[in-house]
């Protein structure tokens, strides 16, 4: 039993040991006299077979001020070297090595469309695998911050298009030819294509490789056009609802009767506080936003409904001047304003009291007419016509009291209505703004 625990160990080792010699041979005739600095191709005028793809992506944050997409993904470049080939036969059946990405040549791909990429393993730590036809297959995790000019028109209800673009730095097509790599769809599965909390990743495709021209030199690109779905619950929840409920305090402030004498000055306070709150809500969407020339949607929404907001005030300012004025000057309501508001006041034409219409039938009488008992009870108190002119002034303050108080009423009336439709106009304009703005 111990001798053959012995030889099934010993000829592991054997085995193992010539596998690693085999890997090794490989090694040094791959190592041996080959240049890092120069393309590996017999023929020079020939372009270097060269793919790009991406294998995962994560979206990790997007800076909406400054426009760019930060993602974490990993590049899969892979090329044919003339160089490292050799004969599986020859080697053990070995057909493939991993050896340090350092001491081959290697396609110098990037990213055009990146600010800032940030490689997870350092160069000295990557390896590449090479087969023994030559093909070499380079994996680099990174996280990429890239360019991703946003178009805010619809925020918060927008999909944004980001552009993620390959190409040789130096090599023009005619010593790199760069196209989309081969890869299935199970590859490139929901699993591997993560968005974020605000973010929903759509899609992911590349386009066909194309060609640049400058200066006269045609260079291959290869992109990959990400599409992103914002989520709008938040904004919604933060910014669409309180500017909602601001504008409708606001209306409801300006527009419902708080007295019955017409006191306003409460609500246009009210009003300017409502004003100078959804100022501070657009500032924030501001801040969010990109400063481009456009205005996203929920900007005009709040702008509209600092709008509205501020001309109810400014309406609520004009009722109250012309509510002040028309108390203190006695103005009689026009008779238009039947037909505008819908509404029937009573005459406030002066008539004669009870006092007059009793002096007038118990005047003094002339000579040989019949006068009356009361007539000629009066007449017998000292100082008849003073104590008449003294009834005539009451009267009169009393007529005058009650056509004041007349006058007052009719107007509070129509100032009342003329709110309530103010407030029903307002209101209906500000749902609908919201409505819009929510299904859009």
């Amino acid at each position: 039993m111990a001798l053959q625990i012995f030889v099934c160990l010993y000829v592991i080792t054997l085995i193992i040991g010539v596998e690693s010699a085999n890997e090794f041979k490989v090694y040094k005739e791959l190592t041996t006299s080959y240049d890092k600095n120069i393309r590996p191709i017999h023929n020079t005028s020939l372009p270097t077979d060269a793919t790009v793809h991406i294998t995962y992506f994560t979206i990790l944050n997007i800076d909406q001020p400054a426009e760019t997409l930060r993602f974490m993904t990993e590049v899969v470049l892979t090329w044919h070297d003339e160089i490292v080939k050799w004969n599986r036969t020859a080697f053990a059946d070995i057909d493939s090595a991993i050896i340090p990405a350092s001491l081959l040549w290697k396609p110098d791909i990037i990213v055009t469309t990146s600010l800032k990429t940030d490689y997870m393993l350092p160069e000295e730590e990557r390896f590449v695998k090479v087969n023994g036809d030559g093909t070499v297959r380079s994996e680099t995790p990174c996280i990429i911050t890239n360019q991703c000019v946003l178009d805010i028109q619809n925020f918060p209800y927008d999909i944004q298009e980001c552009n993620i673009t390959f190409e040789s730095w130096v090599y023009d097509s005619s010593k790199i030819d760069l196209k989309i790599g081969n890869h299935s769809h199970d590859e490139l599965s929901s699993n591997d294509r993560k968005g974020n909390g605000e973010w929903t990743l759509l899609s992911m495709e590349p386009v066909v490789s194309h060609y640049n021209t400058v200066d006269g030199r045609n260079w291959v690109e290869v992109t990959y056009v990400v599409r992103l779905k914002r989520e709008p619950i938040y904004y919604t929840c933060v910014l669409l609802m309180p500017t909602f409920l601001s504008a409708t305090i606001c209306l409801l402030g300006l527009f419902v009767p708080a007295t019955n004498r017409g006191e306003r000055i409460e609500k246009v306070s009210m009003g300017l506080a409502t004003l100078l709150s959804m100022a501070v809500i657009l500032g924030i969407i501001a801040d969010e936003m990109p400063k481009t020339t456009t205005l996203p949607l929920l900007g005009y929404y709040v702008l509209a409904e600092l709008i509205l907001c501020t001309i109810g005030v400014i309406l609520s300012m004009i009722i109250m001047l012309a509510h002040q004025r028309a108390l203190t000057r006695m103005w009689s309501p026009p008779k238009w304003i039947n037909l505008v508001l819908f509404f029937k006041f009573y005459n406030t034409k002066r008539e004669d009291t009870s006092v007059h219409q009793f002096l007038a039938e118990n005047r003094p009488v002339g000579k040989g007419e019949y006068e009356s008992d009361t007539v000629k009870t009066i007449r017998v108190v000292t100082g008849y016509n003073r104590l008449r002119e003294f009834m005539e002034r009451v009267q009169q303050c009393i007529e005058d009291k009650q056509f004041e108080e007349d006058i007052k009423q009719q107007w509070i009336i129509i100032f009342d209505k003329t709110d309530i439709y103010l407030l029903i106009v307002f209101n209906l304009v500000n749902v609908v703004m919201s409505w819009l703005l929510l299904f859009n």
